[in-house]
């Protein structure tokens, strides 16, 4: 009796150690931290045509190198033109590590397309479990191709920034050739917006914009180099500058 009770006792430990083991089995947990024509352009309503659009995640909070839990190539952005029945494209995403966060992103751009092609997106990864999570399908439209378009005139010039590099602030300046609204924004180089000032409309002349490098919730910011880009309606310009403390 006393021996029957202790294998009973043996197989009843070893279900609950087979069970924890089981249970602590999770899916990647995928997150999307860019989607844009570039690092520094996120997906607007009007994407151009023949864009190769870039998407960007992170698995696992970023720690996961794809030499650890992650199968090797296993994170993969998928995509279908014009229809969710079409043929899915696949394309494994490579990691990069993130000097500036500290951590490792998979990136990759999908195919480009002519103007008004639909193009439905979402990204797999799997571990070395062979368990695979996927983000929910994402679709965007590439905007009409003008053949006859001309040139928007440019609206301001940036005469740069100084000091550059700089610690703790400094001056963005550019002039403005005739009034129009402007707006100030400031990225990493992985594309993510750190600040946005709005100028709103402006007179013709020397412009100065004074950035102390923090964000838009009033923390600063690490060191590390940013781009600072101005918009108007029609102009778009960027410059890198370099925070150093």
């Amino acid at each position: 009796m006393i021996k029957q009770t202790s294998i009973i006792s043996i197989f009843f430990i070893l279900s609950i150690v087979f069970a924890k083991d089981a249970s602590a089995l999770t899916a990647p947990v995928i997150e999307v931290t860019w989607v844009g024509t570039s690092t520094l352009d996120t997906l607007t309503e009007d994407v151009p045509s023949w864009s190769e659009v870039l998407v960007a995640v992170r698995v696992n909070g970023g720690v996961d190198n794809g030499e650890g839990t992650i199968e090797p190539g296993g994170v993969i952005l998928n995509w279908q033109v014009n229809s969710q029945t079409a043929n899915v494209f696949s394309r494994a995403m490579p990691v990069l590590y993130n000097l500036l966060y500290q951590d490792y992103r998979y990136m990759k751009r999908m195919d480009p397309y002519g103007s008004g092609t639909k193009m439905y997106w979402w990204v797999t990864a799997q571990n070395v479990d062979g368990e695979i999570a996927s983000t929910e399908v994402d679709s965007f439209l590439l905007g009409t191709l003008a053949l006859d378009h001309e040139p928007l005139p440019s609206v301001f010039k940036i005469l740069d920034n100084y000091p550059n590099p700089f610690n703790p602030k400094t001056n963005i300046n550019f002039s403005v050739k005739y009034a129009a609204e402007v707006d100030l924004s400031v990225y990493t180089l992985g594309g993510k917006l750190v600040r946005q000032f709005y100028l709103g409309p402006l007179s013709p002349g020397i412009q100065s914009i004074v950035w102390e490098g923090k964000d838009n919730f009033g923390n600063d910011v690490p060191s590390g180099v940013y781009i600072y880009r101005l918009k108007s309606e029609s102009h778009s310009e960027a410059r890198k500058m370099t925070l150093l403390k």
